[in-house]
């Protein structure tokens, strides 16, 4: 979610929060006042050097410093980087106990960390946590040049502070509720993450922040991505990734994934032991994406394919739905990787039904109608009253290649069209593209209507871009939407639509 997305629904309390994160000795007397400072100063908000600033925990308590992280990192694995605060509070806990757990496991230790580096680290840790119950910022900071230098992540310092009785907290005590309250507002104020409530309480990372963030923090992608990311490179492409890290080869390609990933070892890590020429092999396999540069080049564009590749934008966190509006262009045209890397889908065939859902809440949410009943099975995917004698019909076609409006489909609306027991003004059919020859069809359609039926094709780039820019049409203070701006037989560009909102709104 965007900042712009966030304000209006955060309080006075949580507004003066971010606004103190980066600008100070401001006041303002009024929620709006508030959201208006923060949003004409939004490069300040995303400045680069700022956030590093104040990813800088050092100052902190432990436990403050060390929730920071867990908080950020929980967050940084959800999609769209928010949560709900219940949940958030249970990601941490099952952050840290999952964190326990792997360093009770000896095999995995022995495999996760290089014996050495395990040795010299492990023996200087002891000894900073050993005359008192904190490390003061000299010692932090000498542990983190430490690691660094042995090539260490911080995971790996957290596991082995398991094995001292250091993490979570002394005897491997978990952090409490409260503990983790006082991080989040610790954050809040630093401006790292905002809070807002609709039904509930939400925490979320704004998408302006959020790949400095995460590229600071070592996050390169999101575990879901990254599998998928796995998932496409070849059975001997992963055994080599598990043979360079001294891990075990055997099993399936599945197996072999979830290795990787609980081994934590980052996407960079795994793409630099592959050549330069293989590296533009995967790359030439990505569909856009930038072949040419180094070595490091290379492994960056690959991360960075399927970075932008998963990047959703959250429009509405307390309306399940919402999500698949996200991906209304991805549903109209069966982009069945970016769908199941996202999560939208598990399997390609619920893509279809899922268009028609995301539709539905286009016209019920974002555009502020009510849908009608239709009764039994055969009929459209949906239906809005146009007036008290009068329908607006629609149906979604969801297609790889640009719709072609086929016989089966112009017989198929010409019975929804003369079975509904109210005149249809209009019917509008919702794909992702569309050629002449379906307009020509939709021309067609009307005139076999035999009730002067319009008959409309729209992009669902377009249909998406009047329900989100529509309100912005009207100068009135409670704009409603008027379904003249769809009535027109033949193709509804964006162009038309724009024009249609001009004098319809």
């Amino acid at each position: 979610m965007y900042l712009e997305g966030i304000l209006p629904k955060m309080s006075k309390l949580y507004l003066g929060r971010i606004l103190d994160s980066f600008l100070k000795n401001v006041h303002m007397e009024t929620e709006e006042e508030m959201r208006e400072v923060i949003l004409r100063n939004i490069e300040e908000f995303k400045n680069e050097e700022r956030i590093i600033n104040n990813l800088d925990f050092t100052k902190e308590t432990r436990d403050v410093a060390l929730l920071n992280e867990m908080i950020l990192m929980s967050l940084m694995e959800q999609e769209g980087y928010i949560s709900t605060e219940n949940g958030l509070y249970q990601m941490v806990e099952e952050l840290e106990i999952g964190i326990l757990d792997q360093s009770r496991d000896d095999d995995f230790m022995n495999k996760a960390i290089p014996s050495e580096a395990k040795r010299i680290f492990s023996s200087v840790l002891t000894e900073a946590w050993k005359k008192d119950d904190y490390l003061n910022e000299h010692e932090i900071n000498i542990l983190n040049v430490l690691r660094k230098e042995l090539h260490l992540s911080k995971r790996d310092q957290y596991l082995l502070e398991c094995q001292i009785g250091r993490f979570p907290q002394k005897h491997n005590k978990l952090h409490t509720t409260q503990q983790v309250g006082k991080s989040l507002i610790n954050l809040q104020s630093r401006g790292l993450i905002l809070r807002f409530r609709e039904d509930t309480s939400y925490y979320v990372i704004p998408a302006e922040i959020e790949r400095t963030l995460r590229y600071e923090m070592g996050v390169e992608l999101r575990d879901e991505v990254y599998k998928t990311l796995l998932q496409d490179l070849s059975v001997d492409q992963l055994k080599k990734i598990l043979d360079e890290m001294d891990i075990g080869v055997s099993g399936r390609k599945g197996d072999l994934v979830k290795r990787i990933i609980t081994h934590n070892i980052l996407p960079s890590t795994s793409l630099n032991i592959f050549g330069t020429s293989e590296l533009t092999d995967i790359l030439r396999e990505l569909e856009g994406a930038k072949i040419s540069g180094s070595k490091e080049d290379k492994v960056q564009n690959i991360i960075e394919y399927y970075e932008k590749l998963s990047t959703p934008t959250l429009s509405d966190p307390t309306d399940q739905r919402s999500r698949l509006f996200d991906f209304f262009e991805e549903l109209a045209a069966r982009d069945y990787k970016t769908l199941r890397i996202n999560k939208i889908i598990d399997k390609d065939v619920e893509s279809e039904n899922d268009f028609e859902k995301a539709t539905r809440y286009t016209f019920e949410k974002k555009l502020g109608l009510t849908l009608a009943d239709m009764k039994g099975t055969r009929h459209a995917d949906g239906k809005v009253l146009f007036n008290q004698r009068e329908v607006v019909l629609w149906d979604n076609k969801s297609t790889e290649e640009p719709y072609t409006f086929p016989e089966k489909d112009f017989n198929q609306f010409l019975r929804y069209i003369r079975s509904d027991e109210m005149r249809v003004t209009l019917f509008l059919v919702i794909v992702q593209d569309y050629t002449k020859e379906a307009v020509a069809q939709a021309q067609k359609l009307k005139a076999f209507s035999e009730e002067d039926t319009d008959v409309a094709l729209i992009k669902a780039a377009d249909l998406k871009y009047t329900a989100e820019e529509w309100q912005s049409f009207s100068d009135k203070t409670n704009p409603v939407f008027d379904l003249q701006v769809f009535n027109l037989t033949g193709e509804l560009t964006r162009n038309q639509l724009i024009s249609r909102m001009q004098w319809a709104l």
